[in-house]
């Protein structure tokens, strides 16, 4: 009905199309007559924030969902609309009426995707109720794939992983977006390995090669490191420690392992009250107890600690945090240099 008063309204006065732009406070020339659209055909309308009325009108006239966007805008002036349309995706079938468009684009869409982030450094039971809280299938689903994946999945980089170990350490941490219409553990962990496969180039994997190390070792120290570093200029270094460690037949003695083996669903990552040696001595995980690598990663590793696994720096043997709220670390070559870094930074004598 507005749309037929506008037209006679237009008639009547002899209102121009020109004429009716300038009223509406837009002097461009008109845009080429949008190709006719079957009626009932979907076409998706996204408005973004900051988005105006007259980007919206000309944006709608293209896709064929208004025959002007001069009309468009005059119908708003009419009903003294405009301002509220809501920022989104919106799906509008062909041959809804103005009046009906307008109600549409000024009622909030239903998201058309799902937006989540894995943080680095997370065990996989951690990811798995990040994924269960975006509405991306159970945990139980997620732990489930993750620690029993699909034979299917035969991504190359999985090759030296032994049989029976989980997907720990391959599931990138990244942003990750799901269609929002049922999305699956099954789908988002895939994602996660593709994720992998990309940024843990082909380049990265021979620089790992040509330190004659297997991409499974190189990922469990890289999420040894991802635990242990708290400044990025250390990674490199904390990883040359545990890998010099390792060349030189002493245990990795690496806190976070301990967390590991300790962690439990109302604590992840508990603090070490007692001496490390002490806490779940019989587990594979504790590195105080058991020598060489533990039996996998402990986290989802960055980009950044995997780089630093497959370039370490340095010919230290020990590191201590120095306690000043730099999250830096002090570093020593020898059990002599390492007492005294500890007496200077912890207090031990």
């Amino acid at each position: 009905m507005i749309l037929v008063v506008l037209v006679v309204v237009a008639a009547v006065f002899g209102v121009s199309a020109l004429a009716l732009r300038r009223t509406l406070g837009n002097d461009q020339p008109l845009l080429s007559p949008a190709p006719s659209l079957a009626p009932g055909t979907k076409v998706n309308v996204t408005i973004t924030p900051g988005e105006t009325s007259t980007q919206i009108a000309q944006d709608l006239q293209t896709k064929g969902l208004v025959p002007s966007d001069v009309v468009f805008l005059g119908v708003l002036k009419l009903r003294g609309q405009g301002s509220t349309f809501q920022v989104g995706v919106h799906q509008v079938a062909a041959g809804t009426s103005i009046d009906d468009l307008i109600t549409q684009l000024e009622t909030p869409s239903a998201p058309q995707q799902i937006r989540v982030t894995f943080p680095e450094g997370r065990r996989v039971e951690e990811d798995a109720q990040v994924a269960s809280q975006a509405g991306i299938g159970t945990s139980a689903q997620f732990l489930q794939l993750a620690q029993h994946p699909d034979p299917a999945w035969s991504y190359s980089f999985l090759s030296d992983k032994p049989k029976g170990a989980s997907l720990e350490g391959y599931l990138f941490p990244d942003t990750f977006f799901m269609p929002a219409k049922s999305p699956t553990s099954a789908e988002l962990i895939q994602k996660m390995l593709a994720d992998f496969d990309t940024r843990v180039t082909p380049r990265l994997r021979q620089q790992i090669a040509a330190h004659k190390r297997s991409l499974f070792d190189t990922i469990i120290i890289a999420s040894i490191v991802e635990r242990e570093a708290k400044v990025a200029s250390e990674r490199p270094l904390i990883a040359g420690v545990y890998w010099n460690r390792l060349d030189s037949h002493q245990g990795l003695y690496a806190d976070p392992t301990v967390q590991y083996a300790l962690g439990t669903p109302q604590n992840w990552w508990p603090a070490l009250q007692a001496g490390p040696a002490t806490l779940a001595p019989g587990s594979p995980y504790n590195t105080y107890t058991h020598g060489g690598l533990p039996p996998g990663p402990i986290s989802n590793p960055g980009l950044a600690s995997i780089e630093a696994a497959a370039n370490p720096q340095g010919d230290y043997l020990y590191f201590v945090a120095k306690n000043d709220g730099s999250g830096e670390h002090a570093f020593a070559r020898t059990l002599a240099e390492h007492n005294a870094n500890r007496a200077k930074y912890q207090g031990h004598s």
